[in-house]
């Protein structure tokens, strides 16, 4: 284990204790992020039907965040935490095409075609100067390993990968394909995978059909699907960990779970004939049951990943890694809704059969599934899903789990952006962080410091402030929310409350109106 200067240790004592004893020595760092999970999803946040013992065992020994933010879908995500800066600068954001794997698949081109057009086609071009979050902890001394779906773009490739400092990767390079479970192969260092028996260039992606024999034709068909490609991405993660076990090492375990379209080995789909999902679906026939069948499935989904979050915690326990490594738990953005045709858009039959809430909002089998956490930490939902700015699509769980070093059960309602982790993590190395990076190290906070808690944060073009106001905007114009007191969002106080409608366009115009000055 490398130790740190004396007068960066003189440094973080005069910070505190905490954050200089978790600074003498560079802990594991183990980063698991979920693909479109709601807060709600999980039973520590509420969730009823399905169970996440493994995940909430997390949150029970370690520390659960009720106020973190990020962007409302993956790519936007994943560029910010990987550059440690907000996805709104102006003049800032683009996004690579995706599907370009698929197409080289079908046409035969070699792993040197695919790297020079993948390369062309990038949209999303960072400067010369730019450090990214595995670039910063390998400088550290730590081996860094992705496993998942890889990278920040729809489409990436090997140059970029090793750019952004990765030692070690496997999983996906396009997101699209990402969307299938069954590829032909995943990517591993810059080589093809094989998997076994498995034969679709898409991945096996399945249509979201709901209408009555739907599951027998889509999920039910099996030829070509034989590997579960998460099941390879963990068996890789738990190689790489026992390989480099007397090393520090950071993963980041970014599974395409729970991301639909729903599908899963027909042996694991232990939510099959559920009763609390079929009598949400009013054990009927028709779209009722196919959608009560994917919702199922869904679940399923979800019990997988809390399985592979079980799996990754014992490992780390049987390399007695346990008091050496801190892990979190997060995902890229808010629930989406993989089990109904409409996705609650209000088109084609729901697999409610059309039950709707005061709002008008589509309600969700799940119930808690957007996220619950109100006011005074009662439960209630939050407004909107995945593709908004509304909580529901823009707040995420976030749960930190530290055994030895963290407190156990802590609750915390500070504010935390998805950018953060990249402050937090150099903080953990004992590195400073790059100039230019709107990232703020959590760290401080975990230890009950309150005085390092956020003021604002921004994600999405929308400004959440640590005292609960939130201002967005809709075909240009304002929405101002209490969101402390009304989470789920019916009362929009723009034209009552100009106070704080100003404040909050003070902050927007200063973040959002002007480039990153560094760049």
């Amino acid at each position: 284990m490398g130790f740190l200067s004396h007068a960066f240790l003189a440094a973080a004592f005069s910070l505190s204790p905490f954050l200089a004893s978790a600074a003498a020595f560079k802990p594991n760092i183990i980063f698991i992020y979920a693909d479109d999970l709601g807060m709600g999803m999980l039973g520590c946040y509420g969730q009823e039907i399905v169970k996440t013992p493994n995940i909430d065992r997390l949150a029970s020994q370690g520390i659960m965040f009720t106020r973190c933010y990020s962007s409302q879908y993956c790519c936007p995500a994943r560029a910010s935490l990987l550059m440690g800066v907000h996805d709104s600068h102006s003049h800032s954001y683009t996004q690579t095409a995706g599907a370009l794997v698929i197409t080289a698949e079908r046409k035969g081109w070699s792993n040197e075609q695919l790297e020079e057009k993948a390369a062309r086609a990038a949209r999303i071009k960072a400067a010369e100067g730019e450090v990214f979050l595995p670039e910063l902890l390998k400088k550290a001394g730590y081996v860094t390993g992705q496993f998942g779906k890889l990278e920040w773009g729809f489409t990436t490739w090997h140059g970029e990968l090793k750019r952004h400092g990765w030692d070690r990767y496997v999983g996906y390079m396009d997101h699209q394909r990402a969307h299938g479970f069954y590829p032909s192969f995943l990517w591993k260092d810059g080589e093809r995978l094989p998997l076994k028996g498995n034969t679709h260039a898409d991945g096996g992606k399945t249509p979201e059909d709901y209408s009555p024999g739907a599951t027998e034709k889509r999920r039910g068909n099996r030829e070509g699907k034989v590997t579960y490609a998460p099941d390879v991405m963990l068996a890789e993660t738990l190689r790489f960990m026992e390989e480099n076990r007397n090393k520090p090492m950071f993963i980041f375990f970014s599974t395409n779970l729970p991301h639909g379209p729903v599908d899963i080995p027909p042996e694991e789909n232990t939510y099959a004939g559920s009763p609390s999902i079929r009598q949400a679906y009013g054990n009927a026939s028709g779209t009722n049951r196919e959608c009560a069948g994917a919702a199922e499935e869904y679940a399923s989904m979800v019990d997988k990943l809390d399985r592979q979050v079980g799996a990754i915690v014992d490992q780390v326990r049987k390399l007695g890694l346990d008091k050496r490594t801190i892990i979190i738990f997060s995902s890229d953005n808010g629930h989406e809704l993989y089990y109904r045709t409409d996705k609650g858009r209000g088109r084609g039959p729901d697999c409610h059969g059309g039950v709707l809430d005061g709002t008008g909002e589509l309600l969700d089998v799940f119930r808690g599934s957007r996220g619950r956490v109100g006011p005074n930490n009662a439960m209630a939902n939050l407004a909107g899903l995945k593709w908004t700015s509304h909580e529901g699509g823009i707040r995420v769980p976030l749960i930190i789990s530290w055994p030895g070093t963290l407190p156990y059960g802590k609750v915390c309602h500070g504010l935390v952006a998805n950018y953060d982790h990249m402050a937090s993590f150099a903080d953990l190395a004992g590195v400073r962080m790059p100039e230019g990076k709107d990232a703020v190290s959590y760290i401080e906070i975990l230890s009950g410091n309150s005085a390092r808690q956020r003021d604002y944060v921004v994600v999405d073009h929308t400004v959440i402030t640590g005292d609960g106001w939130k201002l967005t905007q809709k075909q240009n114009k304002p929405f101002l929310f209490q969101i402390g007191k009304d989470p789920e969002e019916r009362h929009n106080l723009a034209e009552t409350r100009k106070d704080q409608l100003e404040k909050l366009r003070a902050i927007y115009r200063k973040e959002v109106g002007s480039p990153r000055k560094d760049r």
